[in-house]
């Protein structure tokens, strides 16, 4: 087995820095220039996983051969560039919190997230994925029970109505990803994910894709950075746009070696530091390996 999906949950909000400024925000995060959804680079996601080896050094085999060498300019090596056998792909979205009226918040996803995630599952051999629903436009797929007996979802700014056939496809949904996409973390009277694995499965809602995508834009936070002067006046020094807390993104894992299986226990479960802002308790992400192995659709552990 060469490929695997590797899952990443914001424990904190996350900044993962865009090329450009738009509009008021002067450091956005990095966003698909087509979908404006958004995404982590898989140069920024191996930078951080590099990071994450060489603080675990002890753990880990040769950084470089995992990695490859270091960047130019980054302080380290021997000046001589080799590839490394692990390939990182983008971090995609698979679930993005959004403010409701009903329960504090939801996960917000779309078919299109849904259908990107098992096409990497499929390249990944992973299995038991439910199939892609279909969402008509200003709708919902979500448990009518659960969402009240309005027949509507109150989500941000938005008023979208609850499709009658969405409780079937939105359960088996949320149910996988409760599975097999959040980490197993064992604190010692459980699992530090349990409450969250059995909200998802209420919590998940299913929007069209572009409903996912103003959701995706509007729903990020927008954090802006102060300096308070001696004279206790308020300089605003710039605005900077986070993932927030919650937020469920994926990627794809590929070797060109026959070690990929040595990372399994030297990521599943760990706690990274991607991004930036990390001395004021940013970028924080669970991440949770799925292989072929692991990924059947059953309960999880």
């Amino acid at each position: 087995m060469d490929k695997a999906l590797l899952f990443a949950y914001a424990e904190t909000p996350v900044h993962h820095g865009g090329s450009e400024s738009v509009g008021v925000i002067d450091l956005p995060v990095q966003r698909e220039a087509a979908s404006r959804l958004p995404t982590i680079w898989g140069q920024s996601a191996k930078g951080a996983l590099r990071q994450h080896a060489k603080d675990n050094a002890k753990r880990w085999p040769s950084v470089t051969e995992v990695f490859g060498s270091e960047p130019p300019g980054g302080g380290g090596g021997d000046g001589r560039l080799t590839p490394g056998w692990l390939v990182i792909g983008d971090f995609r979205l698979a679930a993005f919190p959004v403010p409701t009226l009903d329960h504090v918040f939801a996960w917000a996803t779309s078919p299109l997230l849904l259908a990107r995630l098992t096409r990497m599952a499929k390249v990944a051999g992973v299995g038991g994925l439910p199939p892609v629903p279909q969402v008509g436009v200003g709708r919902v797929m979500a448990a009518a029970g659960q969402w009240g007996e309005t027949g509507r979802v109150p989500v941000a700014d938005y008023d979208l109505e609850i499709d009658a056939g969405g409780e079937g496809p939105n359960a088996a949904w949320a149910g996988w990803l409760a599975d097999n996409a959040l980490p197993v973390v064992p604190d010692g009277q459980g699992d530090a994910f349990d409450y969250f694995r059995a909200e998802l499965r209420k919590r998940l809602l299913i929007v069209d894709d572009d409903q996912m995508k103003a959701l995706a834009d509007e729903c990020a936070e927008v954090v802006a950075r102060v300096q308070l002067s001696d004279e206790k006046t308020v300089n605003n020094l710039w605005y900077t746009e986070y993932l927030p807390a919650e937020t469920l993104m994926v990627s794809l894992l590929r070797s060109t070696r026959g070690e990929f299986e040595v990372l399994r226990p030297l990521l599943d479960a760990e706690l990274l530091v991607a991004g930036g802002d990390e001395t004021v308790g940013k970028g924080l992400m669970w991440l949770r390996w799925l292989d072929a192995d692991s990924g059947d659709g059953g309960a999880h552990g």
